[in-house]
């Protein structure tokens, strides 16, 4: 649970929370238009400042990092474990957590000791570590663990669903949580909060890695780098067997071949120093093959351009979203990271074939050399050039066969490889069956805990949750009856929210709230806005939960509620306001 929030920043209203419902009110001024600035009240905001004392990434172009705010800290105290925990960050020094000694001593942290202002700090990673593991379960130690590996399911992405931000994009879509969340996120996450086997999407993710690449590789042997190397089988089988058989008749030719007994011994000499030369080339042919395509791809990495996206908004008069920007320069760091190992592990091949070459080109002019003099020795002798000419034609043949065998292998290799995704994605699609079957006991609770949403926010509609295991992970549907008119997407998305939430409320577990912004009511019907409120309500009567939930007072005041239910006691007592500048959660206005 939260217990406060709060800033030494002067101006900040601080807020304060309690077991159970919370509503956090805003007054809207006449005319206003809460887009007209980042913060004009500061709902969304409160809800971005738990997020960072969460753990969340604090990127550049972040509100806590933005330069009217970056040099204050924020902090808040959690109930975890039972135990309050006071958490403390700031976006000039984002990657220090700081706590309170109490919990740094129950807790065990390895924390480190601030020379400038006393405070003891650790560091975000171990923070959400440890916020991983009391929340949602997740190893205490993550390194050396399956969950350390990419693909996994992660504190962060997880305790989104609990506190969705408009800002990226998270009402859009039930199953997601922003909406740049990839598919194999979503996937993972959102099957290990349900208790389901989450490792078939995780390795559903790698299967679609390697199609990627396998697809790179397939359209560069339709025409790209690799359109005379490779192939298909099909078309190589009869070449390399023609190709073969063209070199076993010259070489029954050569054994049959009758030379003068004078020269046997010098040409026996020749015939090897020949015979080591084209191994040698043979062996070349391959190598600079590899060598080309090595060499073209390491020219051709690249981070991709996000520039055009920045543009391509300019140009229609759009501001990127600020999470945008943020999302784009996660990916792009990424990728930077990614490209430059991949760059280097191939200057290392590249550098190593180089090295090959080089030493083979050193030994064929040795062997030429001696191969030479014995040819001048040889030469004017009537059998020597009909000799050395088949030798030079069983050479060609030779190698034109050892070269097609090597493209045919290639060209199995990629054709194994297609057959085998195909297989790995019908393997996977078959285990999550199974699982599904197995765990129908967590589905069925998911699907009446939202059935019961949906039926407590509707009573002219019926709606249903469903889970499909298909070729391309787990699919999650919330439908329900209707147009999407009146905000119906809107209430899939709080439903599916509701439902983790109890799910993980009923182990004694989870992150103890749920928090609403009143951008997830934009569009849906009083009624529903009041029965969904009421609903969540009643799901942290008990006290050991919250539901928060911030709204305008002017919508809070027109809702009708049931006789037995008065929120008014629910109320907090922090009012924010866009009037005036003093009116929002900071207490002034920035840019």
């Amino acid at each position: 649970m939260i217990l406060s929030i709060g800033s030494n920043l002067p101006t900040f209203k601080s807020v304060t929370f309690y077991p159970g419902l919370n509503v956090l009110l805003s007054t809207m001024a006449p005319g206003s238009n809460e887009g007209r600035t980042r913060n004009s009240a500061g709902k969304s905001s409160l809800i971005e400042i738990i997020h960072f004392l969460l753990g969340a990434k604090a990127d550049p172009a972040s509100l806590l990092r933005n330069k009217a705010l970056a040099e204050y800290s924020f902090h808040g105290v959690f109930k975890i474990g039972g135990h309050p925990v006071r958490v403390e960050r700031s976006g000039s020094k984002a990657s220090r957590i700081y706590l309170d000694e109490a919990s740094i001593v129950r807790f065990g942290f390895d924390a480190k000791a601030d020379k400038k202002n006393g405070g003891m700090y650790i560091t975000n990673e171990a923070w959400k570590e440890f916020l991983g593991h009391s929340f949602f379960e997740l190893p205490a130690t993550v390194s050396g663990s399956l969950f350390d590996e990419s693909f996994s399911p992660s504190f962060r992405s997880m305790v989104s669903y609990f506190a969705r931000r408009r800002g990226s994009g998270a009402f859009n879509h039930p199953e997601k949580q922003a909406e740049a969340q990839q598919r194999w996120d979503w996937q993972v996450n959102l099957s290990y909060l349900l208790g389901l086997d989450w490792r078939p999407p995780y390795e559903l993710q790698k299967v679609r890695q390697r199609e990627g690449q396998l697809d790179e590789l397939k359209s560069a042997a339709k025409g790209g780098v690799l359109g005379a190397v490779v192939g298909t089988v099909a078309e190589l089988r009869p070449q390399m067997v023609q190709a073969r058989d063209k070199a076993d008749r010259l070489r029954e030719e050569l054994a049959r071949f009758q030379v003068h007994d004078a020269f046997e011994s010098m040409m026996t000499e020749a015939t090897e120093a020949k015979a080591e030369i084209q191994a040698i080339l043979r062996q070349a042919v391959p190598l600079r093959e590899t060598l080309d395509h090595l060499q073209d791809a390491l020219n051709r990495e690249r981070i991709p351009d996000r520039g055009d996206v920045v543009r391509l908004y300019e140009a229609v008069g759009i501001e990127l979203p600020d999470a945008a920007r943020r999302r784009f320069e996660d990916v792009e760091r990424f990728h930077q990271s990614v490209i430059e190992n991949r760059r280097l592990r191939l200057q290392e091949e590249v550098d190593r074939i180089i090295r090959a070459i080089e030493m083979g080109q050193q030994r064929v002019a040795a062997l030429d050399d001696a191969r030479g003099a014995i040819l001048r020795t040889l030469e004017g002798h009537g059998a020597l050039e009909d000799f050395t000419a088949l030798q030079k034609h069983l050479a060609d043949a030779d190698a034109t066969a050892a070269s097609l065998a090597e493209r045919f292998k290639a060209a199995e290799v990629l054709e194994g490889e297609s057959t085998q995704l195909k297989i790995d994605r019908a393997s996977i699609k078959r285990r999550l069956q199974e699982d599904h079957h197995a765990r129908r006991e967590r589905l069925d609770l998911a699907i009446r805990l939202i059935g019961a949403a949906i039926g407590g926010l509707y009573t002219d509609r019926k709606g249903n949750f469903e889970v499909e295991a298909t070729e391309n992970g787990p699919e999650f549907r919330i439908s329900i009856e209707g147009d999407r008119g009146g905000g119906i997407s809107n209430m899939e998305v709080f439903c599916l929210d509701l439902a983790l939430f109890s799910i993980w409320k009923a182990k004694a577990k989870g992150p103890g709230f749920l928090i609403h912004d009143s951008h997830l009511f934009d569009g849906v019907d009083a009624r529903q806005v009041a029965q969904a409120i009421q609903m969540a309500a009643k799901s942290v009567a008990d006290g050991n939960a919250q539901y928060i939930v911030a709204l305008n007072s002017d919508i809070f005041d027109s809702l009708s509620w049931a006789e037995d239910f008065d929120p008014a006691g629910a109320v907090l007592d922090t009012k924010l306001s866009d009037a005036d500048e003093s009116g929002g959660l900071f207490g002034f206005r920035f840019e």
